[in-house]
């Protein structure tokens, strides 16, 4: 349930960033009879404007092609794609949209977000850290979430009894400026 997730890039006036999205990942972890599992999305996207000194005009937006989940067990990803789950012929994405964000301290911030699954949105708070890099910037974090808030896992699943309620949905992502807007050398 990995949505991702997101992302801010520092260091340029209302920047646009480009993802390496080979090196980039939005996983998720819960636990299945008290085993932990962990996954992450195949295909997703984002777009990202983020500027460190102007937070109030930042935007991030991120869809998720939640059929591309990934947990090493094929058995396992099928059920994950089928009704009980994500259900993702009748929802084939899930997204996030930036609403708000702060600095918490120096190169930590906070994303408030709203994050839709299976057509139920709610709000969450994503902390991140920012990271630069030879390759760019990276962004780091993760936040823990109620499965069941967004209608995910169904019928025998709705409890936690087998599977975890929580799930925590983490972002790995590397990017840096578009071309138009990296700085003159």
């Amino acid at each position: 349930l990995a949505v991702g997730f997101l992302i801010a890039l520092p260091h340029a006036h209302a920047a646009e960033w480009e993802i390496d999205y080979a090196a980039s990942t939005l996983g998720f972890e819960t636990a299945v009879l008290g085993s932990p599992i962990s996954g992450a999305f195949g295909e997703w996207s984002a777009n990202i404007t983020f500027d460190t000194a102007d937070l109030e005009n930042a935007a991030v937006s991120v869809a998720i092609e939640t059929a591309t989940a990934d947990t090493g067990d094929s058995s396992r990803d099928s059920s994950l794609a089928g009704p009980d789950w994500f259900a993702t012929k009748a929802h084939p994405r899930a997204t996030l949209v930036g609403t708000s964000f702060r600095q918490t301290s120096e190169g930590t911030f906070e994303m408030d977000a709203d994050l839709t699954i299976r057509d139920q949105t709610n709000s969450i708070t994503l902390p991140f850290t920012l990271e630069e890099t030879a390759a760019g910037t990276r962004a780091t974090g993760a936040v823990t979430i109620q499965r069941t808030d967004f209608g995910v896992g169904q019928g025998d699943f709705l409890t936690g009894n087998t599977v975890s309620l929580d799930v925590t949905i983490s972002i790995d992502i590397a990017a840096s400026p578009t071309l138009e807007q990296r700085p003159a050398e």
